[in-house]
């Protein structure tokens, strides 16, 4: 029986989709990577199946705010994922090492923020990474997030709260842009 992804949208090379059951085991390997989950706030390395299918069904796409989605390339392979919710509303992502270097995460958190800010209506996105995640502030840059802080936060599958720095976008940045 086939199992289609809700698409959410998409980009010039990736499509962001809702994650189907069967997508846990890859997920799994993507947040559980070491070089991934000591990046990444609430992920564990290992990252067993139990806490990844918690963790995917938490916030499902229900076309609002407040949703977890998988990066997908036009093969369906699963390559990372992108989050958007709360208050307030930030964003996240990662991608597999394996697919780092590519823009895969540049060109998805693009999408993600138009997503947000044309469909959902967004006024407001703030993101963060820790200090020695360069790779996800140059993301952030690109996208027009202009620093508005430092603090220090806690991640699973560090042993100590890290550095990390603050970032903020506003609707009108974008269209200023």
């Amino acid at each position: 029986m086939e199992n289609k992804r809700t698409l959410i949208f998409g980009t010039p090379r990736l499509e962001v989709r809702a994650f189907a059951p069967e997508d846990w085991t890859r997920l799994s390997e993507i947040g559980g990577n070491p070089e991934v989950a000591r990046m990444m706030l609430s992920l564990n390395a290992p990252w067993p199946e139990a806490d990844v299918k918690i963790w995917m069904a938490q916030n499902t796409y229900q076309g609002t705010l407040g949703y977890l989605a998988g990066i997908y390339l036009p093969d369906e392979t699963l390559i990372g994922f992108v989050r958007i919710g709360g208050t307030p509303i930030t964003c996240g992502f990662a991608v597999d090492p394996d697919y780092q270097g590519l823009g895969y995460a540049t060109e998805a958190v693009h999408g993600l923020l138009a997503h947000a800010f044309d469909t959902l209506e967004a006024k407001v996105i703030e993101a963060d990474h820790f200090a020695d995640n360069l790779v996800s502030g140059r993301v952030l840059h690109k996208q027009g997030f202009e620093k508005i802080g430092e603090g220090a936060a806690k991640s699973t599958a560090r042993l100590e709260p890290a550095p990390n720095v603050l970032y903020r976008l506003t609707q009108q940045q974008i269209k200023a842009a």
